[in-house]
């Protein structure tokens, strides 16, 4: 009995591991290599097939992987474009200001006249294309011939290089809505840096007045912003003034300095030079 019972549980075993083993290669039923039903010639569960459908399997397998390699390569290359679009975004963005308004071109002086105030030195275009004034007996300028671009929400900036003397080498005249102020650079023996006029004080008497030495031969980066309520300026990367407007009366200092509306730049005994002069529009906001 025991030997019969070892038999039966061999055959059951041997037929459910054969019918599985079937059914894994050819998705019917059968036993190993004999299937159930009968089939066609060329459906015969040989090795020979086997290993045709296995290189058929692969055969698929390859193509699908090529396929999907090439989705892949097709998704990067849209995720580079999609990336470099929003790189390309992003700098629109960073550099979204309106752009610089050339005030002067380099080769002469355009829309620039050189300021009558009596006394002046000469006004020059030099060989290197910067705008230079020589010594005067009192100041030397030019200003604006014609309407300026704004007179509020905007910037005005340069570059100025004291050459020699011992007064300012920068006196810009600005708008300021209905009236004008200057922006003094190195004034009142060389070291006063503030707005004239703020309630009727100069640079050197109201609340924008700093001390600051200057070098000869160097450029400094001058910049001046003004909007609807406030004024602001630098000199390079340090900002010399921040004047909220209101309650404030912005005016010019009485004398020659009236003369360099509605834009203007001087300088008091001393000569000096002046680059990229440029205007910028600004939103109101």
């Amino acid at each position: 009995m025991k030997l019969i019972s070892g038999v039966i549980v061999f055959v059951g075993v041997f037929v459910a591991v054969g019918m599985a083993s079937h059914f894994g290669v050819h998705q019917k039923l059968g036993i190993l290599v004999w299937p159930f039903e009968k089939e066609g010639e060329n459906s015969k569960p040989t090795t020979g097939r086997v290993a045709v459908e296995l290189r058929s399997v692969e055969s698929e397998a390859e193509t699908a992987v090529a396929q999907v390699s090439k989705l892949e390569l097709a998704g990067k290359k849209e995720q580079a474009l999609s990336t470099e679009s929003e790189v390309e975004l992003g700098a629109e963005e960073q550099t979204g200001d309106p752009p610089l308004i050339t005030l002067f071109n380099g080769k002469d002086l355009g829309d620039w006249e050189s300021t009558r105030y009596g006394g002046e030195g000469e006004v020059m275009v030099n060989e290197e294309g910067n705008l230079e004034f020589d010594f005067g007996a009192v100041m030397t300028g030019v200003n604006w011939n014609g309407e300026p671009p704004a007179t509020s929400n905007y910037e005005i900036s340069l570059d100025a290089m004291k050459l020699d003397g011992y007064d300012f080498f920068v006196a810009l005249t600005f708008p300021v809505q209905d009236s004008h102020a200057t922006f003094v650079v190195g004034g009142w023996g060389g070291g006063v840096v503030g707005i004239s006029s703020v309630d009727d004080l100069n640079a050197s008497e109201n609340e924008t007045m700093n001390i600051e030495g200057f070098l000869k031969d160097q450029w400094y980066r001058i910049r001046v912003r003004v909007t609807d309520d406030h004024l602001s300026a630098w000199i390079d990367e340090q900002q010399m003034v921040n004047l909220p407007l209101e309650g404030k009366k912005i005016s010019l200092l009485p004398g020659d300095i009236e003369l360099s509306v509605p834009i203007g730049i001087a300088s008091f005994q001393t000569r000096a030079q002046y680059r990229n002069i440029q205007w910028r529009h600004l939103t109101e906001n």
